[in-house]
């Protein structure tokens, strides 16, 4: 297996691959595998890349739409460990190249308090993100942040919600994320599944990994809750 540092990519590099989507504690999983010893690749992660990462995965997006073979050294060259959007989305082509990789997927209590977490949270900010303008003399200074928001459009919004303005309709979103949760179900062997609520905490999770719980005896992550979201937006 190659080194976190390598920016390559084999089969086998990715051991965690999160199936849950965002606003349903992927954030704190995160914080909670890199504890764990992972380095995890997270949507912060794009948008603190947004030279390289944006454009990236807007290709990744593109050749999955074309049925092309993702250039996976781009989007998660270096990482051992992926969760939240973007890369779940992908779930399925990262389970193909790495068939012995663990899979998570990440769960809120109940679809109506994912949803609601959305529009509260995620849903605004793409909204903003979208209707930047920049002037002609500075679009170079905002060609990555304007990736990151269409980004999310070409891998997300489009092909899973069938457009961004559909993820108003709820009882369409419902049903989407609920044929989501059976795939993934049907998808996934059995023995490299966990189906994880944060509430859960370290044990099921440390047990599926095969981990130790942190020696410092630090209680679960949680982190970026609604609240705290708004207050840093």
């Amino acid at each position: 297996m190659s080194s976190s540092s390598d920016k390559g990519w084999s089969v086998g590099d990715l051991e965690v691959i999160g199936a849950g989507w965002a606003r349903t504690g992927t954030t704190s999983l995160w914080v909670a595998l890199n504890k764990l010893g992972y380095k995890t690749h997270h949507m912060r992660e794009v948008f603190q890349h947004q030279k390289t990462q944006p454009a990236a995965w807007e290709q990744a997006a593109a050749d999955k739409a074309a049925g092309r073979p993702i250039n996976w050294a781009a989007v998660l060259g270096g990482y051992t460990a992926c969760v939240d959007w973007p890369s779940a989305i992908v779930y399925k082509e990262l389970l193909a190249a790495n068939p012995k990789a663990k899979v998570i997927l990440s769960v809120r209590d109940s679809f109506d308090a994912w949803y609601s977490s959305c529009l509260d949270t995620i849903y605004p900010v793409v909204e903003l993100g979208l209707s930047i303008r920049p002037p002609a003399m500075l679009k170079p200074m905002f060609r990555g942040l304007c990736k990151f928001f269409t980004m999310q459009l070409d891998l997300v919004y489009d092909p899973i919600f069938g457009g961004y303005e559909r993820f108003k309709d709820k009882e369409h979103v419902r049903k989407i994320y609920e044929a989501h949760l059976a795939e993934v179900k049907r998808v996934v062997p059995p023995g490299q599944l966990l189906i994880f609520n944060p509430k859960d905490g370290w044990g099921p999770l440390c047990a599926f990994l095969g981990k130790e719980p942190p020696a410092d005896g630090a209680p679960y992550p949680y982190v970026n809750e609604t609240p705290e979201f708004k207050e840093r937006m």
